[in-house]
């Protein structure tokens, strides 16, 4: 970490889902910071408090999703003067969800903490939240390396997968992943809500969805990828979305991540970034062997209130 970062730039770096980019952290942090403090007048984006600094934003496709007002607790600043900011934070964070409550009877709140915020982490705890998961994100920077990325026999998906793909994506189930993973959502809802996510998928919602295309068989397996540059404008960065596999398709996580990767190196990108759960032992094995390098981690901690 660059030494000459104050505190509050280093905690900001670690919040960049791309904080793996080395040799940028005092760009990528200010960023980072301008995100919130460019934003105070926001009607998205809310910050609560005074010497501690709450930022959270209302997710309305979420909201009406659910049928519950759903907010995502984006950041946590503080002044430099306070003393055990954890406790602070913690009764601030109390406040809101009381306030809340308040507003609309029912609320769900969530947040992403980087594993290095061991202070919002332990202020999360002391509200009571509750960790839901801890996402583990690898990279692979060497897409231009064409010899180590295999073609596979794989399709862009249509309209016409979609009813296939939505029940890949419910019968393939990760209990570990957030929504199956926290009380608040029925097996039922996190269910259709990956398949409704993928169905989004094949309609716009990311870049592309491959599946294979090995036999008249229909595809039993996709992956989801967008494009796009990280927060300095320097480097093209894809990200793989979303993915499933089923039981006829075994093998095929490999396979389809490789093809993705072919697929972004054309379309020019110089990363590909992939988050997945650190129980995901299988997963992350298969994205050591392809070549990813380890880049973050996070906790996601949630409270429901009515």
């Amino acid at each position: 970490m660059n030494l000459k970062l104050t505190s509050l730039q280093q905690r900001a770096f670690y919040y960049s889902p791309l904080s793996f980019l080395r040799g940028n952290e005092s760009e990528i942090s200010n960023s980072v910071l301008e995100g919130f403090t460019c934003s105070t007048t926001s009607d998205y984006l809310h910050c609560f408090g005074d010497s501690v600094r709450l930022w959270y934003k209302k997710l309305e496709w979420d909201s009406n999703y659910f049928d519950c007002p759903t907010f995502r607790l984006d950041f946590v600043d503080w002044d430099d003067h306070l003393e055990k900011p954890e406790s602070q934070i913690a009764g601030l964070l109390t406040n809101l969800l009381a306030e809340l409550t308040k507003q609309h009877q029912r609320i769900y709140l969530f947040a992403e903490v980087p594993s290095e915020d061991t202070v919002v982490l332990q202020a999360l705890g002391i509200a009571r939240l509750r960790l839901i998961e801890t996402r583990v994100t690898y990279f692979h920077d060497q897409l231009k390396m064409k010899d180590s990325v295999n073609k596979y026999p794989v399709r862009a998906a249509t309209t016409a997968d979609i009813p296939n793909l939505r029940q890949v994506a419910m019968q393939a189930r990760n209990d570990y992943d957030r929504f199956h993973a926290d009380p608040f959502f029925s097996t039922e809802t996190a269910d259709h809500f990956l398949a409704e996510y993928v169905e989004q998928c094949v309609k716009g919602l990311t870049d592309i969805v491959l599946v294979p295309v090995v036999d008249d068989a229909p595809p039993d397996a996709f992956v989801c990828g967008s494009v796009g540059i990280d927060p300095l404008g320097k480097y093209p960065v894809g990200r793989l979305v979303l993915v499933a596999v089923n039981e006829s398709r075994r093998g095929w996580y490999r396979s389809l991540n490789s093809a993705l990767m072919h697929w972004m190196c054309e379309q020019g990108m110089s990363c590909l970034v992939n988050t997945t759960q650190s129980t995901n032992r299988a997963v992350i094995h298969v994205c050591e062997t392809l070549g990813y390098k380890y880049g973050r981690s996070t906790h996601l901690f949630a409270t429901n209130q009515n």
